[in-house]
């Protein structure tokens, strides 16, 4: 019986991988209403820590699977937020891929990533192309 149901769940498997399969693309999901509250994806995160949460969740999912998050979208919840907010919400971003690339950097290379050479830097940026993503929307 054991061997029935285990032939069962390989043949669905494979039947899946066979068809083109794919996981969903890992997003890092920032969203900033009215008021100024942000959340990534279901975590409500102060804007003054953005930065550092961020370049965290970054770095560890790197770290847990090798593998890190394919891109970062932001938008906001309503019309009604501030351009001035959405600027200092995109500024956190990209601070915290800088701070993302020069820990995997230091992680990989020992070595910050303007250091590299540039066949490591171009391995970098294919092998990690959210950390130096340009447009989040």
């Amino acid at each position: 019986m054991f061997r029935y149901f285990f032939l069962f769940i390989l043949i669905i498997a494979s039947g899946k991988a066979s068809a083109g399969f794919r996981p969903a693309e890992k997003i890092l999901l920032v969203r900033v209403d009215e008021i100024g509250i942000v959340t990534v994806n279901h975590d409500t995160v102060g804007s003054d820590v953005l930065a550092c949460y961020i370049q965290e969740r970054l770095f560890k999912s790197y770290l847990g699977t090798g593998q890190m998050h394919k891109r970062i979208k932001f938008e906001k919840t309503t019309a009604d937020v501030p351009d001035l907010v959405a600027e200092v919400i995109i500024n956190e971003i990209k601070d915290a891929q800088k701070r993302a690339l020069t820990e995997v950097s230091l992680e990989k290379h020992r070595k910050i990533f303007e250091t590299l050479d540039k066949r490591k830097q171009d391995k970098l940026k294919k092998q990690f192309p959210v950390l130096f993503q340009t447009s989040y929307l």
